[in-house]
């Protein structure tokens, strides 16, 4: 597991995706918030996740996963259930 992209000098964290950069536990209205994945560490920002699976996948992984998984892992957890 990686480290997260935290930047000491501000005290943020990036998106391994799209570079958006931002405080932990805080939200942006374009980017919404930063997570990182329990299963790779990367860290994404829920519109990166959203662009690629949609909105129905990312309320189905916040409500009923075991796991926050970035949008590869989720790719990869989706197709071994199927």
């Amino acid at each position: 597991i990686k480290q997260m992209s935290y930047h000491s000098e501000d005290d943020t964290y990036s998106c391994d995706i799209c570079g958006f950069r931002s405080k932990w536990n805080r939200s942006d209205d374009i980017h919404g918030e930063l997570w990182g994945c329990e299963k790779c560490g990367d860290t994404f920002c829920t519109s990166c996740f959203i662009d690629r699976h949609g909105q129905k996948d990312y309320m189905s992984m916040m409500q009923r996963s075991d796991y926050i998984l970035c949008p590869e892992c989720w790719e990869k957890e989706r197709k071994n259930e199927n």
